[in-house]
């Protein structure tokens, strides 16, 4: 009865934990990220009010933008790529793309 006791709460324990991936040498990789939930995208037009390359984020005025359920707004967005900040200014007209994540915006066109 003890041993079944044992394995119960041993396996009760197991439960719900991670699973690791193991390399050569029995280093472990940390544990198995879930799926990424599926990114939303979404296109827009606005004007450039504020450009920080440094950081890589860029701050649009903007209309509602298609295919994500966003208003009007003035937002900042990070740039997937630090690059695409190099020949932008302000205040200058643009047409963008962005993903939501589920918990952040990235934009990943704008000309």
């Amino acid at each position: 009865m003890k041993g079944f006791l044992l394995v119960t709460l041993l396996a009760a324990a197991g439960t719900g934990t991670a699973f690791a991936h193991h390399e050569a040498g029995g280093r472990t990789s940390g544990p198995v990220q879930a799926p990424a939930a599926s990114l939303k995208s979404g296109k827009g037009t606005g004007m450039i009010q504020q450009i920080d390359r440094e950081k890589g984020t860029v701050t649009i005025k903007h209309g509602p933008l298609q295919g994500i359920n966003v208003s009007a707004a003035t937002m900042s967005y990070r740039v997937r790529d630090k690059a695409i900040l190099a020949n932008l200014w302000s205040p200058q007209r643009v047409e963008f793309e962005l993903t939501y994540d589920g918990k952040q915006y990235l934009v990943t066109r704008i000309k």
